[in-house]
């Protein structure tokens, strides 16, 4: 019981270490993880529920993965983009269609609890849907065409939406009081009262400041050097490097959303071309604007 105590503890500040610029909502999510896990919510419901809503590529998504990660492994997350599911058919996909058809959520439904749901982008499902979801909060299950019954009643359900962003992105000077109250305003503006009524926490993300995004462009340029040097290549970065990676990777709608793929691109060109022109594996990465990319300095 100690050891689990001890590890649940280190929840908040592992959240904290790999998502940066969001700590209130880091503590809020973190709080609905360990009320759940020590026992405290009530059994006639999910473990535990959120939703959490702001501007794109802040790290929505990614702050579920991690705490299902830290807690839990990497096979407990059910994933599920509701913008596939915009069509009036859009509760007899998840459910079935007929009693031969378990649906999306009979076919998600397997491997050991709790598992957390990710419902992500809730705004675009069809508006039948949001019935199957106060169903799913409350009383925390439902049952398919097949006859089955699905509990989430051991389970955790994170759903994410974009709605708020203008607001947070038009009032970032604003304190953070102020930004939560009109993107919430604008959460209960767009999904119905009794859907928002029965998620228990909701979780406004900001957007992300210059500090931040540089902040964040360290550490998933520190974790690809990382892997990189474990692979056999020693490898330096530039301040250069370092602000075109920043430059090249943040979008002002997209946020934080490119930025992994653009480093691990750019690093992995310029380690490419160097090593087929004489196969060093060794060198300082440097950016080459005139050709809008980087190039490895071979030492």
């Amino acid at each position: 019981m100690k050891d689990r105590l001890t590890h649940l503890q280190g929840l908040e500040p592992f959240l904290r270490a790999h998502l940066r610029g969001q700590d209130p909502v880091v503590a809020r999510a973190a709080a609905v993880f360990l009320r759940g896990e020590l026992g405290l919510a009530r059994g006639d419901r999910p473990r535990g529920a959120f939703l959490a809503v702001g501007p794109t590529g802040t790290g929505k998504t990614e702050l579920v993965l991690l705490a299902a990660r830290y807690l839990f492994g990497e096979d407990r997350v059910r994933r599920i983009d509701l913008s596939e599911f915009q069509r009036i058919d859009a509760v007899e996909r998840l459910l079935g269609a007929d009693p031969s058809d378990s649906g999306v959520l009979g076919r998600l439904n397997w491997g050991p609890s709790p598992r957390v749901w990710l419902f992500d982008e809730l705004e675009k499902a069809h508006p039948k849907a949001f019935d199957l979801f106060i169903q799913i909060l409350e009383p925390g299950s439902v049952t398919l065409a097949t006859g089955e019954k699905v509990s989430f009643q051991n389970d955790y359900l994170a759903f994410t939406s974009n709605l708020g962003s203008a607001e947070a992105v038009r009032m970032a000077r604003s304190n953070g009081a102020s930004v939560e109250q009109a993107v919430l305003r604008r959460v209960g503006e767009t999904l119905r009262p009794e859907l928002v009524g029965r998620i228990p926490d909701r979780l406004v993300f900001s957007k992300l400041s210059d500090a931040v995004q540089r902040e964040i462009a360290e550490l998933h340029l520190a974790n690809e050097l990382t892997r990189l040097r474990n692979a056999g290549f020693d490898l330096e970065v530039s301040t250069s490097a370092l602000e075109f990676l920043i430059r090249e990777g943040f979008h002002p709608h997209l946020g934080a959303r490119s930025l992994r793929q653009t480093i691990e691109r750019h690093v992995q060109d310029a380690v490419v071309q160097v090593l087929f022109s004489c196969g060093a594996r060794r060198g300082c990465l440097v950016a080459d604007v005139t050709h809008s990319k980087l190039r490895l300095e071979v030492r």
